[in-house]
């Protein structure tokens, strides 16, 4: 019996199979190509130089060095799934990578073919959410994976979300957020006070 595949389902077979291999290398805390918890600031930005991305490494508080993000417009390993709509890079306040998200704008393809790849690697999702929206949560150890699919509008105007985070960082991240957003309220309250 022979089994025929059509031209479409087979891109998308070989997209899911490149996707496993790109999340499930040897280093457990590698994902899309980056070291959660381990890549330096300056790692990163070699990887993205080594590899012909196109970034920006200035985004973050202003006046702050904590904190800070890349905004990635194109890079290989993002580009591969489908059309980027934007991708962000974001570091600890000791400047190690704790989390990657990459946007997608996608009319379901790119949304399949991550879904089947995350669920052949780690098991059916959790998943919640309701309306427009929904979200699949899966783990890999310390790194919380959150794949969210979002179908309000037509077509390209739909999203597809891809996002991974190293969870021992999560605290200090929203502590450090917190004390800078503090500082903040601080000096515009201390600005703005005289003249109110």
């Amino acid at each position: 019996m022979k089994y025929i595949i059509k031209k479409k389902n087979m891109k998308q077979l070989l997209a899911a199979i490149l996707l496993v291999g790109v999340i499930a290398p040897a280093n457990a805390a590698e994902h899309l190509g980056f070291d959660l918890g381990v890549a330096t600031k300056d790692k990163v930005a070699q990887q993205l130089k080594a590899s012909d991305s196109s970034f920006e490494d200035d985004w973050g508080y202003k006046g702050y060095n904590e904190l800070t993000s890349f905004k990635v417009f194109r890079h290989e390993k993002f580009n591969k799934f489908g059309s980027v709509n934007e991708a962000w890079l974001e570091f600890s306040p000791q400047g190690i990578l704790y989390r990657i998200s990459v946007e997608y704008s996608d009319s379901g393809e790119t949304f399949k073919v991550l879904k089947d790849a995350l669920d052949a690697k780690y098991g059916r999702a959790n998943q919640q959410g309701f309306g427009f929206q929904s979200e699949y949560k899966y783990r890999d150890g310390k790194t919380e994976i959150n794949l969210v699919r979002n179908t309000f509008g037509f077509g390209d105007e739909q999203r597809t979300s891809l996002t991974y985070v190293w969870t021992p960082f999560s605290g200090e991240v929203s502590k450090k957020k917190e004390a800078i957003e503090n500082e903040i309220r601080k000096k515009n309250a201390k600005k703005a006070a005289g003249d109110l």
